[in-house]
């Protein structure tokens, strides 16, 4: 009966490491094909992009303003390359086709951003608008410029829905 009982415990094992490996596996595999997906659609191959970004964007009724909205854009740039970049300038850009406007705050302007993360930068962007009728909303995009290896790069993106997912627009 002991016998039984270890090879059923062997054999639980067993189907556990797989079950793992091949989770495991998944994760990995769709990782990199996502990374690689998106590196083949920027046309950074080879060249990988060394700013990272975390963005969080609301929309709603500005507190003291009756019949206003406000939206607010709050972030966090930084360096994940193995080089320092420099003179890193950041644009939140606003696009409201119910009010017929584009409006650009720079809110990071020539910063230096150390390699491997070590230094971030955050910012904060708002714009106030008229409510709409039906609600409308306002598309964000986020521009991040700056110096490395002596070369001006930049990419722009727009953010999708309020979250930091974001849909690249152009590059370089």
């Amino acid at each position: 009966m002991e016998h039984k009982i270890k090879i059923l415990v062997i054999g639980v094992m067993i189907a556990a490491i797989t079950f793992g490996v091949i989770i495991v596996g998944i994760i990995v595999g769709g990782f990199s094909l996502f990374y690689f997906t998106v590196q083949e659609e920027s046309g950074l191959k080879g060249n990988v992009m060394d700013i990272s970004y975390d963005i969080v964007c609301t929309q709603g009724a500005a507190e003291k303003f009756t019949g206003m909205e406000r939206l607010k854009v709050h972030g966090t740039v930084w360096n994940t390359g193995d080089n320092e970049v420099k003179n890193v300038t950041v644009t939140v850009i606003f696009t409201d086709a119910a009010h017929d406007r584009v409006v650009r705050k720079t809110v990071v302007e020539g910063v230096d951003l150390l390699p491997d993360g070590a230094a971030s930068v955050e910012f904060d962007a708002e714009y106030l608008r008229e409510m709409t009728m039906p609600k409308t909303s306002v598309d964000e995009t986020i521009q991040v410029n700056w110096i490395e290896d002596g070369q001006l790069k930049n990419f722009t993106r727009r953010l999708d829905g309020g979250t930091n997912n974001a849909k690249l627009q152009a590059e370089e």
